[in-house]
C-alpha cells in the first residue's frame, strides 16, 4: 500500500500542475480579449472624432443592430455606416466612449460605460451637448478579432 501511494503522489502533483497551467492560460486569453475589446472602444472613439464612417464600419459585425434612443433599430453594418456618413456630413463631433466594464463569455462580450458628445453643425449654429450610457455587445470573429454586434444607448441632450 505504501508503494502505491509513493507512485500516485507524483502523478497527482503533475495533474495539479497541469490544471494550474490550463487555468492560467484561460486568464491570459481573457486578458488578451479584454485588451482587444478596449482597442475597439478606442478605435471607435478615433473614427467618430475623425468623422470617418468607413472606419466605424470596419468595427461593426455584418449582422449588427444599433438601438438609438427613441428611434427604430438600424439593422446591418452597411445601413449603420450610412447613418454615420449622413451625420458626419452635417456636423463635427467631439466624442468619447469612456472606459467601462468588460464581461465576456463564449465568444461574446459586453462593454458598458458612460459617454459624452458635443456636436457642432457644419452649416453653423448652436452646438449641442449629449451624455449618457452605452452598452456594446461584441462578437468574436472567426479570425479572433472582436466586432460590435449591438450598440444600445441612452442620452440626455443639452443645447
Amino acid at each position: 500500500m505504501k508503494n502505491r501511494m509513493f507512485y500516485a503522489f507524483p502523478a497527482f502533483l503533475v495533474l495539479a500542475a497541469f490544471m494550474m497551467l490550463i487555468s492560467g492560460s484561460g486568464t491570459a486569453l481573457a486578458g488578451q480579449d479584454d485588451a482587444a475589446i478596449e482597442k475597439v472602444r478606442l478605435d471607435f472613439n478615433a473614427a467618430f472624432n475623425e468623422g470617418n464612417a468607413e472606419a466605424i464600419g470596419r468595427l461593426i459585425d455584418a449582422d449588427a443592430i444599433w438601438m438609438p434612443p427613441g428611434k427604430p433599430a438600424i439593422a446591418g453594418k452597411d445601413s449603420i455606416a450610412k447613418i454615420y456618413s449622413a451625420n458626419f456630413s452635417k456636423k463635427r463631433s467631439k466624442f468619447e466612449l469612456k472606459p467601462g466594464i468588460i464581461q465576456s463569455c463564449d465568444g461574446w462580450a459586453f462593454l458598458s460605460g458612460a459617454f459624452t458628445r458635443a456636436d457642432t453643425p457644419k452649416a453653423g449654429g448652436k452646438a449641442m451637448q449629449a451624455s449618457g450610457n452605452y452598452l456594446f455587445v461584441l462578437k468574436k470573429q472567426p479570425d479572433g478579432t472582436w466586432k460590435i454586434a449591438r450598440d444600445i444607448w441612452n442620452e440626455t441632450v443639452k443645447p
